[in-house]
């Protein structure tokens, strides 16, 4: 399932690595957010909007938290829309080489392109792909360990096709010093999507480790600098894109620097797991929050370019707003 859904994150933290794929299929990337969200400012509201392949692809996220006896639970809710999606099942015209139907010569009825065949332009039609996914994390001491255990839920629509998958991560983080070290047992002990035909996909559990370092030079005033650094070991996501793979194994990096000026103003760079660069600006005031995200169309395939935007707002800006009405 991971392939499908992994673990939500903030736009800050995607900046740094933003991934060329939905938000749904993440995320985005960093698989932090189990443990890590609970370092995050509280009492906030996230609104977040994706926009790829020139509008084909949009995302919409929300998250929140809710709070009780000062234990704080986060809650992530997306919708992704993927539109005019051609069908071209049964619409191939595969007479053969001489281009008429009946004649039984080679090619004909082989179901693939041959030289002199084409697709029946007038049959193609477009449908549409909808998903809607909830990712919740809360966090938990245990011998002062803070422990984060996620689940996640997804369904998927695809023309007549349903599907329903659910997933589980966990993970632990440790403080040395001024660094925090993070491993997440992610898809544990498994995940799966079920489809409305009985077809099940099952995906293995990932680890992923986790480095979060600030640093600060004593002689620039003002600015700070946050280096973070992620590497996952997988036994089931291997794609064609992954940095090292063998067989279903596979190991993928990725890092990102955050440039800050007095907690207002931010700079992100990075490198995701696809060796893609990307880039990031947030500026915050306070009681709300504003960050963009960019990253080009991969190897230039001119599928064009991938935006994304948040705002953020503290709950107390939100109920003066209210009163105002």
């Amino acid at each position: 399932m991971a392939g499908k859904f992994l673990s939500i994150l903030n736009l800050q933290e995607l900046q740094l690595w933003v991934m060329p794929y939905p938000l749904m299929k993440i995320i985005l990337l960093h698989q932090w957010k189990t443990l890590y969200l609970f370092q995050k400012k509280k009492n906030r509201i996230s609104l977040t909007h994706q926009n790829r392949f020139a509008g084909l692809l949009s995302s919409d996220l929300l998250t929140f938290d809710l709070q009780r006896n000062n234990q704080i639970l986060n809650v992530n809710l997306i919708y992704e829309n993927i539109s005019d999606i051609p069908d071209t099942r049964n619409v191939l015209l595969d007479w053969g080489i001489d281009g008429q139907f009946g004649t039984n010569d080679l090619g004909e009825g082989n179901g693939i392109i041959d030289e002199g065949e084409r697709l029946d332009t007038d049959k193609i039609s477009f449908f549409n792909q909808r998903r809607i996914g909830f990712y919740s994390a809360i966090n938990k001491k245990i011998k002062n360990y803070p422990i984060g255990f996620g689940i996640k839920v997804i369904s998927t629509a695809l023309k007549n096709n349903f599907s329903i998958g659910v997933g589980f991560d966990i993970g632990i983080i440790k403080n040395i010093k001024t660094t925090k070290y993070a491993f997440i047992l992610e898809n544990f002990p498994s995940s799966g999507i079920l489809w409305e035909n009985g077809t099940i996909e099952g995906t293995s559990p990932s680890l992923i480790f986790g480095l979060d370092r600030p640093f600060q030079n004593k002689n620039i005033k003002n600015i700070k600098f946050n280096l973070l650094y992620s590497f996952k070991t997988s036994f089931s996501n291997r794609h064609l894109d992954s940095q090292f793979r063998i067989g279903n194994f596979s190991l993928d990096n990725s890092f990102g620097l955050e440039i800050s000026y007095k907690k207002n103003l931010a700079f992100r760079f990075g490198k995701n797991k696809v060796n893609n660069l990307t880039g990031g600006l947030g500026v915050s005031f306070n009681e709300i929050e504003i960050h963009y995200a960019f990253l080009n169309s991969a190897l230039d395939y001119g599928l064009g370019s991938h935006h994304i935007i948040s705002l953020n707002f503290s709950y107390d800006w939100i109920t003066k707003q209210l009163l105002k009405i």
